[in-house]
C-alpha cells in the first residue's frame, strides 16, 4: 500500500469541526451545534488514524506507545483494533477500524478511494458505527478530497443518539487559493432528541500559513436546520482562533470553543 496517498489526510483534523471543550449556557442551540460537528470530528479522528496506520504498525507505536493495539494487515488494507488504549492527547479508544482502499489507491498517488468501517467502536465511550468513503484527486494545481459518510451513527453515554445517514464534506488545496483549505457540504441525520436535522457547511476556510497561525477555521459558516426550529448558524470568523459564534434568531448568541 503506497502511503503516500494516506499522508495528505492528517489535513482533514485542520479542516472540520473537533469535539468542543467548553459550551457557554447561553439561549441559541449550542448543544445541537455540537451534536451536528461531532460526526466531523469522528470522520477526521479515523481518518488521521488511517494515514498513520498506512505506514505499519510502527508508524503508530509513538503514538499509542502506552497501550495496546492490533494491527491487521489485509489484503486491500488494515485493521486497528484498540483495547481501552489512551493515546497521548487522553483520547480512549475500543474496537476495530478496517480501512479497505480501491486498487487504484494503491497504484496511484493522483487517485483513489478508501473507506473506513467501525466494527464495535468507541471513542471515549461513545459508540460509533457505519462507514465513511473517501475519494481523492489531484492535479497540477492542487488536489481535493470528496468524503461521504452513510449511516453514521454515535451513541452516548447517556443513552441517547446521533444518526447521520447521509454527510458529504468536499476539502479543496490548492495554489489557486492560496494555499488555504477549503472546506462545504452537507448532512442530514436525527439528533439526539429524536428531531430530523440537515446541515450546510459553506466557504469553511483553514489558512495553514497565515501569520496567526491558527490551525482551526477561521472563515465560513455552518447552518443546522431542525425541524420546526429556527436555523442555528456557526459562524467561524470571530477572530479568535478556535472559538465559535452560535447564533439563532430569537435568541441570545452563544460561544463553543474547539480545544
Amino acid at each position: 500500500m503506497k502511503k503516500n496517498f494516506f499522508k495528505i489526510s492528517t489535513l482533514l483534523l485542520f479542516g472540520v469541526l473537533f469535539a468542543f471543550s467548553s459550551c457557554k449556557k447561553d439561549n441559541a442551540d449550542t448543544q445541537s451545534a455540537e451534536d451536528a460537528a461531532r460526526g466531523s470530528y469522528i470522520m477526521a479522528d479515523a481518518f488521521a488514524l488511517s494515514n498513520d496506520g498506512s505506514g505499519g504498525a510502527k508508524a503508530l507505536k509513538a503514538q499509542f506507545s502506552d497501550c495496546k493495539f492490533t494491527y491487521n494487515q489485509l489484503d486491500n488494507g488494515f485493521e486497528l483494533t484498540f483495547d481501552n488504549c489512551t493515546d497521548d492527547a487522553g483520547i480512549t479508544r475500543n474496537g476495530t477500524i478496517r480501512i479497505t482502499a480501491s486498487a487504484d489507491a494503491f497504484d496511484t498517488e493522483g487517485a483513489g478511494s478508501i473507506t473506513i468501517e467501525f466494527v464495535n467502536y468507541t471513542v471515549d465511550n461513545e459508540g460509533v458505527s457505519g462507514s465513511i468513503t473517501a475519494t481523492f484527486k489531484s492535479g497540477a494545481l492542487g488536489f481535493y478530497f470528496d468524503i461521504t459518510a452513510k449511516n453514521l451513527k454515535l451513541d452516548y453515554a447517556d443513552g441517547t443518539s446521533v444518526l447521520y445517514n447521509t454527510a458529504s464534506l468536499t476539502y479543496v488545496f490548492s495554489i489557486a487559493n492560496k494555499f488555504s483549505l477549503e472546506i462545504s457540504g452537507n448532512s442530514d441525520g436525527i439528533n439526539r432528541n429524536g428531531e430530523h436535522f440537515t446541515t450546510t457547511t459553506e466557504n469553511m476556510k483553514v489558512e495553514f500559513f497565515a501569520s496567526t497561525g491558527c490551525p482551526y477555521p477561521t472563515e465560513g459558516t455552518m447552518t443546522i436546520n431542525i425541524d420546526g426550529e429556527k436555523p442555528i448558524t456557526l459562524d467561524f470568523s470571530s477572530g479568535t482562533c478556535g472559538e465559535i459564534t452560535v447564533s439563532q434568531k430569537g435568541h441570545k448568541d452563544g460561544t463553543i470553543t474547539i480545544f
